[in-house]
């Protein structure tokens, strides 16, 4: 890399600078500016007032005629909800931005699976409606649009609060109406006659493009996949390939190009024993710049246990799995252990627990796996996160990784360039990979969170944005 200019010359050059502008300096504009520093922070304090401001003016409780107040609710989504479009549509409730704050809780779980998405809200009272707690599930289709999901939403989430709102003085705007036929989302959960039998086809197609002065940028990936599932079986196979390449230029006249791709392909099926077990098999096959493969390919099959029924599986679940398989390496340069090709056998186990409840989510897996015939040709790997709600407005997340790396076999004998380490284009030797990371949230002021305004929501104009 080129070096930086000596200090005493970047003092030089301002010192001219500096005289150079005395020397023209403009009276007008330097009035000018000297107004816009003393009116900067007055606007300032008033933008922080606003910001700062009593809430309840912005987003009032709703009260009946009487001034009962409507029913609170918190809904617990961590994604897949669009809260923007439900406010908008549900406005007989209270939002409130806590669980502590509500009457109702609204916990919901997200579980993918062949053909569709699988919603479960956990409706869960509190106060006067301890223990008046219900289950519904909504099932979207992956073809579904975006609209179709929320209204999907929107629908099921609103039949749940029915039996809450009837014990409020709200229940007099109640109006109930029966569709002859089928309902809207019925479809997605029970199909009678499936023309393409649970099988869900999927394509993608993106690319990227970035140019500045002395550096590009271009992407190229695309997939294609094709799985279908049951409750007995669960079956899939795909292909991917991406191309990445940046072209860099130095101060001294010089230019560096990267290039990476990556190809893979896979295929798997997975049986269903009981309601805890579960086994499959499965075959892949790999290309990758940043790996130093070739040609990769490998067959394995595995069997796990579920502590808890698959059926729990978005709201908990402790599984044991053990695996076993083969691999077929070819390199494209010579390893560190001066190889071009190589076969082995590898077999492993893993460990894995999730839950989610009203006071937050905690995720947390365990894996090691070695070469059947090297022991010290090993992996073991431990992930952990928690996000636990302390109290009112508070709540703390944190999240930790490492793993005990042994079986980097696939290291190019003649290592890294100083270029292919700062573009990430190899995979570097190491011993030990660490992770983790804390986030401490508190929001304190009004309770609700009833009110919309995406006036000056974008960021594209530079509204507030310094560049």
């Amino acid at each position: 890399m080129p070096s930086r200019k000596p200090r005493e010359s970047t003092r030089h050059h301002s010192d001219v600078g500096r005289h150079r502008g005395e020397a023209f300096r403009n009276p007008v504009r330097d009035r000018q500016r000297r107004a816009w520093r003393s009116i900067f922070p007055i606007l300032s304090l008033f933008a922080l007032a606003g910001l700062t401001g009593p809430a309840k003016a912005a987003a009032p409780a709703l009260e009946t005629t009487d001034g009962t107040e409507a029913l609170r609710l918190y809904l617990d989504c961590d994604w897949g909800c669009d809260f923007t479009f439900l406010r908008t549509q549900i406005t007989y409730v209270n939002w409130v931005r806590d669980r502590q704050d509500a009457e109702v809780h609204v916990l919901v779980t997200i579980q993918g699976g062949g053909n569709s998405r699988e919603y479960t809200f956990n409706f869960i009272g509190l106060e006067r409606f301890e223990g008046t707690d219900q289950r519904l599930i909504h099932a979207s289709s992956y073809t579904d649009t975006d609209d179709e999901r929320r209204r999907g939403i929107q629908r099921l989430l609103e039949l749940g609060l029915v039996r809450y709102v009837l014990e409020t003085p709200q229940a007099a705007g109640l109006v109930v109406e029966f569709q002859n036929g089928e309902a809207e989302d019925e479809p997605h959960t029970l199909v009678v006659d499936d023309p393409w039998n649970h099988w869900v086809y999927r394509l993608r197609l993106n690319t990227d493009f970035r140019s500045e002065d002395r550096r590009d940028s271009q992407s190229y990936q695309t997939s294609a996949s094709a799985g279908r599932t049951t409750d007995l079986w669960r079956m899939g196979m795909g292909v991917f390939y991406s191309y990445r390449e940046s072209n860099f230029e130095f101060e001294d006249g010089s230019t560096f190009k990267n290039v990476s791709r990556s190809t893979s392909y896979f295929g798997q099926v997975i049986r269903t024993l009981a309601p805890h077990w579960g086994v499959g098999v499965g075959a892949s096959s790999r290309r990758s710049t940043f790996l130093n493969l070739d040609n990769s390919y490998r067959a394995a099959a595995a069997i796990e246990y579920n502590y808890f029924p698959y059926s729990e599986s978005s709201e908990r679940e402790f599984t044991f799995a053990y695996f076993v398989g083969g691999t077929r390496l070819d390199y494209e340069e010579i390893t560190v252990f001066d190889k071009l090709e190589e076969t082995f056998t590898d077999q492993g186990a893993y460990i894995a627990f999730g839950m989610e409840r009203p006071w937050g989510e905690a995720h947390l897996d365990l894996q090691y796996s070695h070469f059947i015939d090297d022991f010290d040709r090993s992996r073991v790997e431990f992930n952990t996160e928690v996000e636990y709600h302390i109290v009112r407005g508070l709540s703390f997340d944190v999240y930790a990784g490492i793993s005990r790396i042994r079986d980097q076999i696939y290291l190019p004998k003649g290592g890294a360039t100083d270029a292919e380490v700062l573009v990430a284009r190899r995979q570097l030797e190491t011993d030990l990979s660490f992770r983790g990371g804390i986030q401490l949230r508190y929001t304190f002021g009004s309770i609700y969170n009833n009110v919309v305004n995406s006036r000056l929501s974008s960021e594209s104009g530079g509204f507030s944005r310094i560049f």
